[in-house]
């Protein structure tokens, strides 16, 4: 569901009209790599899927930490409810753009 990438890949305040929309997680980029960053990053991305997407549920977050690059490898997995489809899921690559 495309809708799910765009929510979680939208940084707050670049939607003029709806400033609160999306989450902060290239923010979480420049904190030190830990367990902190990483429950951050899956609550962020959680709370926002749970405010914006009223079609989804079942929200899990898997992340792989590659600490040497401060990058993470995200998969968001998630049902499409109301319909019986097999389980969603996108994956991505988090890292800080220069």
């Amino acid at each position: 569901m495309r809708s799910v990438r765009n929510l979680v890949e939208t940084i707050p305040t670049e939607r003029f009209f709806n400033a609160i929309l999306g989450t902060d997680i290239r923010g979480s980029l420049f904190e030190n790599y830990s367990n902190t960053t990483i429950m951050v990053i899956e609550d962020q991305i959680k709370t926002t899927l749970r405010n914006f997407e009223p079609r989804v549920g079942n929200v899990s977050i898997e992340l792989v930490g590659s600490p040497d690059r401060n990058a993470f490898e995200v998969t968001v997995f998630y049902d499409i409810l109301g319909i019986p489809l097999p389980r969603q899921r996108f994956t991505f690559i988090l890292e800080p753009t220069r």
